[in-house]
This record gives structure tokens, C-alpha cells and sequence, in this order.
């Protein structure tokens, strides 16, 4: 299995606020241990990798995960999804707070990749 977490670069050059959330909570949970490599998109550039890959997987939002088994390469675009389905891991409720707060200032931190 290899894992790719897909982050945003903002046009000042930071990672978006959920993209640093979620590493926060790879960390928090000695998760990014799973993690095989980080692509990002930037926002600056549109031929980034992450870029290409949000295309490519017809993802609009930041963060997201690829997962490859045997050639199959499976998308999530949630954390808690990706914690649940892939690491196993049951989620919390913190977890869920977190999601529904991300859900709730989505449209107001809409990205667009493209």
C-alpha cells in the first residue's frame, strides 16, 4: 500500500488552515508514519504535482489522500474517512467535532485547484 496526502500552498505560500489541521492530527495520532510521501498543490502554480493530481482525481478540496493497493488507487477526501476505511482507526469524537466544523466554514474557505 502506498499513501499520498494531497496539501494546498495558498498564494502566500502557507499550507491552508485545514491542510495544517489535519497534519496536526497525522501527528497527534502517530499517523503520519503511514503517510508514504506529500504532494502539494499550489496555488501559485498550476502544473504543481498536487495540482495535477487534484485533476487528475477530479478533487476540489484540500486536503485529500490517495491510497494505491495492486494498482487501484482509491481517494478520500476526508481525514476521518481516511482514518476510518484505511488506517482502521475508530473515529473519535473530537474527530467528528473537527469534521463538522470543517464542513460548516467549507463554503466560506471554498479552493478552487484549477
Amino acid at each position: 500500500m502506498k499513501i499520498t496526502l494531497v496539501k494546498k500552498i495558498m498564494e502566500d505560500g502557507e499550507e491552508c488552515r485545514k491542510c495544517r489541521e489535519v497534519s496536526e492530527r497525522l501527528e497527534a495520532g502517530n499517523e503520519m508514519r503511514f503517510i508514504d510521501r506529500t504532494a502539494f498543490a499550489d496555488l501559485r502554480d498550476p502544473g504543481s504535482e498536487g495540482s495535477k493530481l487534484a485533476r487528475e482525481h477530479d478533487i476540489d478540496t484540500a486536503p485529500f489522500f490517495l491510497v494505491e493497493e495492486e494498482g487501484i488507487v482509491s481517494v478520500y477526501k476526508t481525514y476521518m474517512e481516511f482514518k476510518r476505511k484505511v488506517l482502521m482507526k475508530t473515529v473519535e469524537k473530537a474527530d467528528v467535532e473537527i469534521e463538522e466544523k470543517r464542513k460548516a466554514e467549507a463554503e466560506v474557505d471554498a479552493i478552487d485547484f484549477l
